[in-house]
């Protein structure tokens, strides 16, 4: 998965991310918060899915 993200931000940046000497020192930082942001965004958008599949479903089982 590392060797994954490291060959898509080596695309992005034009840099080799695999070898430490070419990265500038915050770009590990850097692409935390991105994959952080990234990951953190689809699970915040899942679980609102399934809060309001959920209130959908009570409120249909109360009106019967």
């Amino acid at each position: 998965m590392i060797d994954f993200f490291l060959g898509i931000f080596s695309t992005m940046f034009q840099m080799n991310m695999r070898d430490h000497h070419e990265m500038p020192f915050a770009m590990p930082l850097m692409m935390a918060c991105l994959v952080g942001g990234l990951i953190g965004f689809i699970i915040v958008k899942f679980v609102v899915k399934e809060q309001k599949e959920d209130s959908t479903q009570v409120e249909t089982s109360s009106i019967r």
